[in-house]
């Protein structure tokens, strides 16, 4: 009992010696999780506008006309319808000597001939056949069956709408005649080009033996185009060509180039007499 007693007394006293147990910490701290900035909103789409209707295809026009110059007669002064009476001659006071007769005025020059002997003018490579013909001819391709009654040649086809009363400078008729002028043209290079021939009254225009432009018939000053690719090299030129009636005449022929605005005459560099002047027609 005393033994008991006694353990009982020693464990009273430990506790009361004992530290006193430490406080349990229990201070929970929180930490904010930042979330991540939100992506500023899109701004609205833009109200969709109606497409527009597609445009309608309008037509090519054709080629301008080219300009057929005329000549307007120059306009005189009416004669009056009455004559005045003469005034009294008055006697002249310390009068002026009468001033010496105006010189003659000298008379224009002729227009230069567009046709001349070929043996005469070896600077012009076009030679033509002049042909007469009958009032009822109405194609350039008739002339087949005639005979020429002379050879000319000339620099260029730069005749331009005239009355058929001017003629040709260089040929005794202007009415109801046909030529078929050869020539031929030195390609520098390969090429696609634009030919025009305008003709009053029927012209066909050949290449190489190749039809390029029928003009053909009795018709007024009219042009004709045609897109055409020459090779390189020395490429045969051929222009029939007839006049008929009154009035007007013309003959035309000119190339545009890919860039080019308007048509210019065959370059005379570039011309050249045919090797056979009576090749077959």
């Amino acid at each position: 009992m005393l033994i008991h007693f006694a353990l009982l007394v020693a464990v009273l006293s430990w506790r009361a010696k004992a530290p006193p147990p430490k406080p349990r910490n229990l201070q929970i701290s929180i930490v904010e999780v930042k979330q991540p900035p939100r992506p500023p909103e899109p701004p609205p789409p833009a109200p969709k506008l109606p497409e527009p209707p597609p445009p309608s295809m309008l037509p090519i026009p054709d080629p301008p006309p080219i300009e057929v110059p005329k000549v307007e007669p120059v306009p005189q002064a009416a004669a009056p319808l009455v004559a005045a009476a003469p005034a009294p001659a008055q006697p002249a006071v310390n009068a002026a000597p009468p001033p010496a007769p105006a010189a003659p005025a000298a008379s224009s020059p002729a227009p230069p001939k567009l046709f001349e002997e070929c043996a005469d003018s070896p600077d012009r490579k076009m030679i033509a056949e002049v042909y007469r013909l009958r009032p009822s001819f109405t194609t350039v391709k008739d002339i087949r069956r005639l005979k020429p009654i002379k050879t000319v040649c000339l620099a260029q086809l730069d005749v331009t709408p005239r009355k058929f009363t001017d003629g040709f400078p260089g040929l005794d008729v202007n009415e109801w005649f046909a030529l078929d002028i050869r020539f031929t043209v030195n390609m520098p290079q390969d090429i696609t080009m634009e030919l025009m021939l305008l003709s009053d009254d029927g012209a066909i225009l050949t290449v190489d033996d190749e039809e390029v432009i029928n003009n053909d018939g009795i018709h007024a000053p009219e042009p004709v185009m045609a897109t055409v690719k020459l090779a390189k090299g020395l490429r045969n030129f051929r222009v029939r060509y007839f006049q008929g009636p009154a009035p007007d005449l013309a003959l035309m022929l000119g190339w545009k180039k890919p860039g080019m605005a308007d048509f210019q005459y065959i370059p005379q560099r570039l011309l050249g007499r045919p090797a056979a002047a009576s090749a077959p027609r």
